[in-house]
């Protein structure tokens, strides 16, 4: 389990200042922080956002993976670990509060509560499901539309997100969407590389995200309880894969996203059914009710049941490979470049 989390910020008068951190009582001493801090500018000449790792000198050894916000913001948000602890694991999720921190500009967390929300997600991010994650980050319009721009693009420079971002979002800073394109890449949908010949960051699609609903895998045991239920199904389905699906890219993330919801969506997968009395016995009515009016959930007579399955999967791009390729034919894109892009596609695939 990690030791703290900590949030820090360059003033250009004090030099570096700790906004924040969590718990109080962290092994690690304000003076180490401030060391941290002070080795990012030091040891880089033009300090780029992104991911940095420490290691602190006094014993107990302690490992700091941090995410470095940008020059814009200058602020540092860091995750502090045991030496024998996997700094991966919580590489994706030290992006995702990133972005939550580095929102709120200049204004620190200052409630002990908030704090604490926080850390409890960030020890919880290790096991939360791929559907859970990706359900978190694509509940904000911002993720989504990232995600549109780069499955029409397929291959982009970061100032060009920036500025296509900014056209929507317009009080949106540089920093947080890159930090937006890092946490996409933490989920293996894109992909960024550094060109040191033309100096400039590319950003590559490497999956499409599908928020949709499939068949219960228990549907034909559901189908023995619920007489009515067939019909239902079948009327429902072509109306979804129709047009009602389309919808769903904003609907299911903040289902799949939301612990309460997922959790009661993981009962009934197991279960299948479920009788009102034990809905109301553990406090689900509200969530149930919410969850039946989005067609999740069903009801005939005393008993609830899953209706729909709500999940994601990500989706090979290829609409997206299609268009890179015709942009290599217009000579939009050079072939070194294409080439590039397809070898990243094939590295990416060849390790899931």
């Amino acid at each position: 389990m990690p030791e703290g989390i900590f949030l820090m910020r360059w003033d250009p008068r004090l030099g570096p200042e700790i906004l924040g951190m969590h718990p109080p009582e962290a092994v690690i001493t304000r003076d180490e922080l401030v060391n941290i801090f002070g080795s990012l500018l030091l040891r880089e000449e033009e300090r780029r956002e992104g991911f940095y790792s420490y290691q602190t000198l006094s014993e107990p050894r302690l490992n700091v993976v941090a995410y470095y916000s940008g020059e814009e913001l200058n602020q540092l948000f860091g995750i502090i670990l045991r030496e024998d602890e996997d700094m991966e694991a919580y590489r994706g999720g030290l992006v995702r509060v990133a972005i939550r921190m580095f929102k709120l500009g200049e204004i620190a967390i200052e409630t002990e509560e908030k704090w604490s929300e926080i850390w409890q997600w960030i020890i919880n991010y290790p096991t939360m499901t791929l559907e859970q994650r990706l359900g978190d980050i694509f509940q904000e319009a911002e993720a989504r539309r990232l995600l549109d721009i780069m499955v029409e693009r397929g291959i982009s420079t970061i100032d060009d997100v920036v500025l296509a971002m900014k056209s929507e979002f317009p009080v949106l800073s540089r920093d947080v969407i890159v930090t937006y394109v890092h946490s996409l890449e933490a989920l293996n949908i894109f992909a960024t590389k550094w060109d040191e010949k033309a100096l400039i960051e590319r950003v590559y699609l490497l999956r499409d995200v599908l928020f949709h609903r499939k068949r219960p895998e228990k549907y034909n045991d559901i189908t023995k309880e619920i007489r009515t239920y067939t019909s239902k199904w079948e009327t429902f389905a072509q109306r979804y894969y129709n047009e009602g699906w389309m919808n769903d890219k904003n609907v299911l993330p903040e289902i799949l996203g939301n612990p309460e919801k997922y959790r009661v969506i993981l009962e009934f997968r197991k279960r299948g059914v479920i009788h009102e009395n034990e809905v109301n016995a553990v406090g689900w009515s509200d969530i149930v009710e919410d969850l039946r009016y989005l067609e999740i959930i069903d009801k005939e007579d005393e008993y609830y049941y899953l209706f729909s399955d709500p999940t994601v999967a990500y989706v090979f791009p290829r609409y997206t490979i299609s268009s890179v390729v015709e942009k290599l034919r217009d000579g939009t894109f050079s072939k070194d470049l294409v080439m590039e892009y397809l070898r990243m596609l094939r590295d990416s695939y060849m390790r899931t």
